[in-house]
């Protein structure tokens, strides 16, 4: 037994890497997003990783650069433009998604910080999965398709903030209106503050990235300075989650997001698939689970499902889509992926294995439905037959 606690920490990054590999081949063998193979292939090989604290910390800064990247994507007029086009929507969202599934849970006897950890856990739908499966289905000029990625947009905005509320009461604040007063001043200060750094300095930032982008020192300043700030936000009682997202937003002002994009994908995308490697690996089953979890497993999964159907449909009318295509919406944002996953951070362990089977489930139904939501929304509305005129029969020629 001693031999398997001094195993190299190479042996274990080699099997890891090659654990990761074979689920994201695997994922495209079958095309389906490889976040899901992650995750089932760290519940079932997980066990042969040992905790090992590089492993951990190489993981942590996973969730850094997936929320800078999703920064990257938003200048501040984009961010602006995208909130006043799909606030109504974004508002419906958020009830559906966060709301309703947090009323459920606390009715159902959990505590005030479960039922709202489970509503943050269920209010995201994947970014990664739903782009990739418009993408890949030839999608991106449908009439929905604005609205489904506005969505998106609004869910990125909007998580971060989410986050670093509950990273703020994870660490043993209580739940009560001054401290979520303060809370809210401290991301408003944050956001203040970069907002001003992207406009003041956006110039001096695309200059800098020009004259040293193809050195060495420009990754070490870029990842640096990224990993500088996501700790001061999380030093400061919010999440890390929440700077990396503003540092992306500051770098996107600059107008130089696609090269340093580039000089930082690979990094993130190792980086990312260990974290979700990790979560499965973290989910931990045993014999005796709890029938009040189960029950509120299932409620919270047709809550999940059904609240993100009406978002779509609700919503799609709203925007001036088309009955058929509003449908097609509700069943192409039900899959859940990274946000539920990164929300876990903050779970207790015996709540681990909620949040596991719950992005599991909605993952796998989330990506069957918005595969075939064209198919099935053609079987609901189906194309009415046009009626065929009578023709007129032609008069011979003689009978004149």
């Amino acid at each position: 037994m001693d031999n398997e606690h001094h195993i190299s920490f190479l042996l274990l990054f080699g099997f890891l890497n090659l654990a990761l590999f074979a689920a994201g081949y695997l994922g495209k063998l079958l095309r389906f997003p490889s976040i899901f193979f992650y995750i089932l292939f760290g519940i079932f090989l997980g066990k042969f990783i040992h905790e090992t604290e590089a492993i951990e910390i190489f993981s942590e800064i996973g969730i850094v650069l997936l929320f800078f990247y999703l920064g990257l994507e938003f200048n501040i007029d984009r961010a602006i433009k995208t909130a006043k086009k799909i606030w109504s929507v974004g508002l419906i969202d958020f009830l559906f998604g966060f709301g309703i599934v947090s009323l459920a849970m606390y009715l159902m006897g959990f505590d005030l910080f479960t039922s709202l950890l489970t509503g943050g856990v269920a209010y995201a739908s994947s970014s990664a999965i739903t782009t990739k499966i418009i993408v890949d289905n030839h999608r991106i000029a449908n009439p929905e398709t604005e609205l489904i990625l506005g969505l998106m947009v609004f869910e990125d905005i909007i998580a971060p903030i989410l986050l670093a509320v509950l990273a703020a009461f994870s660490s043993g604040g209580e739940l009560n209106l001054i401290n979520i007063f303060l809370i809210l001043v401290k991301v408003a200060a944050v956001f203040i503050f970069s907002v001003s750094v992207a406009i003041l300095f956006k110039n001096h930032i695309a200059m800098f990235v020009d004259a040293f982008i193809e050195e060495e020192i420009f990754t070490l300043f870029s990842l640096g300075g990224l990993i500088f700030f996501a700790g001061f936000t999380q030093y400061i009682g919010l999440s890390e989650a929440l700077g990396a997202f503003l540092m992306g937003m500051i770098v996107s002002e600059s107008g130089k997001a696609h090269e340093i994009e580039k000089v930082m994908f690979s990094i993130r995308d190792l980086a990312v698939a260990i974290f979700f490697f990790l979560f499965g690996a973290g989910i931990q089953f045993s014999g005796d689970f709890d029938k009040k979890i189960l029950i509120a497993l299932i409620v919270v999964v047709i809550l999940s499902i059904v609240g993100k159907f009406l978002t779509g449909y609700i919503g799609g009318l709203i925007y001036g889509l088309s009955k058929k295509k509003a449908f097609e919406t509700g069943l192409t944002i039900i899959n859940r992926g990274e946000f539920s996953v990164v929300m876990s951070k903050f779970a207790h362990p015996q709540f681990i294995p909620f949040i596991g089977i719950y992005v599991l489930i909605m993952a796998f139904i989330g990506i069957i439905l918005a595969q075939y939501a064209p198919q099935i929304s053609n079987i609901i509305f189906p194309k009415k037959k046009k009626k065929k005129g009578k023709k007129k029969k032609d008069i011979p020629s003689y009978a004149t």
